[in-house]
């Protein structure tokens, strides 16, 4: 961290304020932030000798490290914000000055993480999937189009990092890397980062989830019932097994007419 992003910051903790990131990790809702957000803060917590109890805190925990300031957010997007789809802000000027990591993840799984979401953790819809992969808030064009926005204005920050939800899964110790040396850590400890991944599994991320170690914010809206975790299926997908085939066309006719950005579609299949 330079003086000048160090006195920024500094005077932002003063005013009692969150002070503005050097780095923004970007994600729709549902695209494996929370998994993120524990890989990078267990590792940081690892290498610096740092409280687990700030996992989440990860400002905190990149002042401690003496690394680039970075904050995990949504952008403004999601249905739950009540922007329609077509009402969307296209102009990403606003982080001219900073370096962005865009988390992107298939759509179509997404949708469907997306709808137990709203409809078992927020209670913010009522409706089938059939209707909330057509809504104009929530549904598919919702996440299609931030996609395209973000593809259109990929030049503008300062630096930009592509993470893929899929990629992820396949190498989370090299995606983990990738993202901290992004955010200024120069010598990542590969001890710390296996560290991170084991915590990081989908099952232990389960269990902390089940046990409460998470915040309440975290916990399943019932226990009994998977589809309200937090921490779902996490399935490469996973989507055909809720989606009829007329659904299927439909979501991938608006993410072909969208022009595939990001080349977002995975795989027509859950994987082996």
């Amino acid at each position: 961290m330079n003086f000048t992003s160090w006195l920024s910051d500094a005077a932002g903790r003063l005013a009692g304020r969150e002070p503005e990131p050097d780095v923004a990790v970007v994600s729709y809702p549902k695209c494996g932030r929370t998994w993120l957000r524990v890989l990078v803060g267990k590792a940081l917590c690892e290498q610096f000798g740092l409280d687990e109890a700030r996992l989440f805190k990860t400002q905190d925990l990149c002042r401690a490290a003496k690394i680039l300031s970075t904050k995990f957010i949504h952008d403004g997007t999601g249905g739950v914000a009540g922007i329609k789809w077509t009402e969307q802000e296209r102009d990403r000027s606003h982080f001219e000055h900073k370096k962005v990591a865009l988390l992107i993840r298939d759509p179509r799984d997404v949708v469907v993480s997306s709808y137990f979401q709203a409809t078992k953790r927020m209670h913010a819809h009522a409706g089938s999937m059939q209707e909330f992969i057509r809504d104009e808030c929530f549904g598919i064009r919702t996440i299609v189009t931030m996609y395209e926005i973000w593809q259109e204005n990929r030049n503008v920050p300062r630096d930009f990092l592509l993470l893929r939800y899929e990629e992820m899964q396949r190498d989370p110790a090299g995606c983990l890397r990738s993202l901290l040396e992004f955010m200024g850590l120069e010598h990542p400890d590969e001890e710390a980062i296996a560290a991170a991944v084991r915590y990081g599994a989908f099952e232990n991320m389960r269990r902390l989830e089940r046990s409460g170690t998470f915040s309440r914010k975290m916990s399943p809206g019932d226990p009994s019932d998977e589809e309200s975790y937090k921490v779902r299926k996490g399935k490469i997908g996973g989507y055909v097994d809720y989606l009829s085939p007329d659904d299927i066309a439909y979501v991938d006719r608006v993410i072909g007419e969208a022009g595939n950005p990001f080349g977002a579609l995975v795989s027509s299949a859950p994987s082996a």
